[in-house]
């Protein structure tokens, strides 16, 4: 629980700096190679068997990203990888659900997720007060590093409202891992992509690149493809969970 907690903070607190210093659609794509993480994370720590094809989605979804994220020319900025660093710290988190899913309760599991965000990030801010301030000139160091503002009533209500919809979307994330079969619900979670396009568009105006747009097409398809196969490699019929349910009450 500890571990999922300490993984939950790093994914999210990277995210949330990715996204003051570039556009959300961007973030939003890189981060969505968190399924190819997950295979490449699964056969390194639970020497799970990937096959080739599977292999070869992984590989193309990450030269899919090296495209989006174009190092190496001007326009590259190294907070563009954070939603990458971002997206690894989330694929673990499946994996130890897989050990303690079924034994936990979701509400338990978010519950702990949130006590241990909270408490990190008080640690997190305690030393970034007492740290003195990086001279460095890069925008993402001076905005961890700002001087504290008091927050104005409407910036409150919109943290309530965050925290709120935060707490849903954790929990609904959560109990939908524990019940359903993974492959199936996977699939939804590239609608994350969609959302953060025509929100950006409509709330920042920001257009996505073609290489945005190309590196997504590119990502989701080979995300979806991993989850096919997987799909197929286990044999489990959608109706595997409702079925044993059924049966138990039987």
């Amino acid at each position: 629980m500890l571990a999922r907690g300490v993984l939950a903070f790093f994914a999210f607190t990277t995210y949330y700096i990715a996204l003051s210093r570039i556009p959300l659609a961007d973030a939003a794509a890189v981060f969505m190679t968190a399924p190819l993480f997950v295979t490449l994370l699964s056969a390194l720590i639970l020497r799970e068997r990937v096959g080739l094809e599977r292999w070869s989605a992984v590989v193309i979804g990450f030269c899919a990203v090296l495209y989006m994220l174009n190092p190496g020319s001007t326009l590259f900025k190294i907070e563009s990888a954070l939603p990458l660093f971002s997206a690894m710290c989330y694929a673990l988190i499946p994996i130890i659900n897989r050990h303690i899913g079924l034994s936990e309760h979701a509400l338990t599991m978010g519950i702990y997720t949130t006590t241990s965000y909270f408490l990190l990030m008080i640690l997190a801010s305690l030393l970034i007060t007492v740290m003195p301030t990086p001279t460095s000139d890069n925008s993402m160091l001076q905005g961890v590093f700002q001087d504290w503002s008091m927050l104005q009533p409407t910036e409150w209500l919109l943290l309530l409202l965050a925290g709120v919809i935060f707490a849903a979307a954790l929990l609904s994330i959560t109990q939908a891992y524990r019940i359903a079969v993974v492959s199936t619900v996977a699939p939804f979670e590239y609608i994350y992509i969609l959302w953060a396009s025509v929100i950006g568009y409509l709330m920042f105006s920001d257009i996505p690149s073609s290489r945005t747009l190309v590196g997504s097409v590119i990502i989701v398809a080979c995300g979806c493809y991993i989850i096919y196969r997987e799909r197929n490699r286990r044999g489990q019929p959608e109706t595997v969970i409702s079925d044993s349910k059924q049966a138990g009450s039987n």
